[in-house]
């Protein structure tokens, strides 16, 4: 192999011998290569090679004269990749970029001159969409694809880890998501994200928001399709899971300190759409209301049944029970209550034996539902009874009094009654006497 000197010797003759010297001589007056006459444009760019300056760096001559038409008088001194690693090193990383694995320089950077940074040929953004135009064309792009910055996430040349990426799961998101770090750091986390941020992301683009890789809830129900099921097989549908938001009304898609990975405790969530649901006033809730679950009742995300209820309801006032109706309430509330006419047990609302929940409600003609006299969320009054009842248009007055053993009602149904557990058979009129005697 030739020494540098011995090159550089006859690199200088083959120009003598030409009439040309390479590079530029100002002080001699000499024409270089990248006079007007020869290689006018190699480095025309703002951002040189610094051996581009002196030609022999790179090539060397082979036959005189230069120029001489139809053959090549200069070759380069070594070939690529070996060229290049004579300035730069060898790569020797776990993972290559195919083009720097199989010494193509030139596919990406420009050997004399260029007006992109790294002498790239073109910017960063077109340049990669040459060979990765799949990463690029997307109705919503990640930030650093949008400003051609590809190099913020991936090494240009090599890596130790996969997709040339410059860091490995999490820690190259936390980069620029550093909000995420204390996200993750609380009770319940997702497990999506066990599989990484690409589990519902796309790193580079989508054509969804927030790089999402499906729309709304199809990206939820991936997963969750036993979910998406009930949701698809429902006549009823949460509202929620209708808005663009969809699943994430609700639940955090990343990380809560509540179960579920709710954005708030139950209850708390619910109220911020159904404010109206408990009020000041409400000094008893009912039960589910009241541990703070209202999925005890409703199904958070579809039912078959009004209200996203779990089980069946009646919407009328008057439905006679039967082993179906009434569902819902069973299924905390024991049959017992109502399905004998006369108990010691099954229910307190009773004038001595006699079951007055069985007379409300199991009658053939015209059983009463539930919603004539209790408020299901909540009441001011004792077991949820409440002050007034829908009936039609008009706000029916019940005028309940709970006493030790019973109590009393004067609703806009029937004539003012007294029911007590103890001493049964009592009249409004006798009560009215006993005060007047004290």
């Amino acid at each position: 192999m030739k020494s540098k000197h011995s090159r550089a010797v006859v690199l200088l003759t083959g120009f003598l011998v030409s009439g040309l010297f390479v590079g530029r001589n100002p002080a001699a007056g000499e024409e270089g290569c990248t006079s007007d006459k020869c290689h006018a444009k190699l480095l025309k760019g703002s951002i040189p090679h610094p051996p581009a300056e002196g030609c022999d760096a790179c090539h060397e001559s082979v036959e005189t004269p230069h120029p001489k038409k139809g053959a090549k008088t200069f070759k380069l001194t070594q070939e690529q990749p070996a060229l290049c690693q004579t300035c730069h090193e060898a790569f020797a990383k776990k993972v290559i970029h195919p083009p720097a694995q199989q010494g193509m320089c030139t596919t990406c950077h420009d050997p004399h001159s260029a007006n992109q940074p790294k002498l790239l040929l073109q910017p960063m953004k077109e340049l990669c969409g040459t060979c990765h135009a799949d990463h690029v064309d997307f109705k919503y792009l990640h930030g650093p694809v949008s400003a051609g910055d590809c190099t913020t996430c991936h090494a240009p040349h090599e890596s130790d880890t996969e997709k040339l990426l410059v860091k490995s799961g999490q820690e190259l998101c936390f980069g620029c998501h550093v909000d995420m770090q204390d996200a993750l750091k609380k009770k319940h986390v997702h497990p999506a994200l066990a599989g990484g941020c690409p589990s519902c992301h796309n790193p580079h683009g989508a054509a969804h928001k927030k790089l999402l890789a499906a729309e709304g809830p199809e990206l939820c129900f991936t997963c969750h399709s036993d979910i998406g099921d009930k949701v698809k097989s429902s006549t009823v549908a949460h509202a929620p899971l209708q808005s663009d938001d969809s699943c994430a009304s609700c639940h955090s898609p990343h990380a809560s300190d509540n179960d579920k990975l709710l954005l708030s405790p139950p209850r708390e969530i619910c109220v911020t759409c159904h404010d109206a649901v408990i009020t000041k006033s409400m000094k008893v809730l009912h039960g589910p209301n009241n541990d703070g679950n209202c999925a005890r009742c409703h199904n958070p995300h579809g039912s078959t049944y009004t209200k996203l209820l779990v089980g069946e309801f009646p919407t009328e006032v008057y439905v006679p029970y039967t082993s179906t109706e009434y569902g819902l309430c069973f299924t905390c509330h024991k049959r017992d209550m109502v399905q004998y006419a006369e108990t010691s047990f099954a229910t307190d609302f009773r004038d001595g034996d006699r079951n007055l929940h069985y007379v409300h409600v199991n009658n053939k003609e015209k059983g009463r539902s539930c919603r004539l006299c209790h408020q299901f969320h909540g009441s001011p009054n004792a077991m949820l009874i409440a002050d007034t009842v829908p009936f039609g248009k008009w706000n029916l007055p019940l005028k309940f009094d709970k006493t030790e053993t019973g109590g009393s009602c004067a609703p806009g149904c029937h004539k003012p009654v007294i029911y007590d557990r103890k001493n049964p058979g009592r009249k409004p009129e006798s009560k009215k006497r006993g005060k007047e005697g004290a």
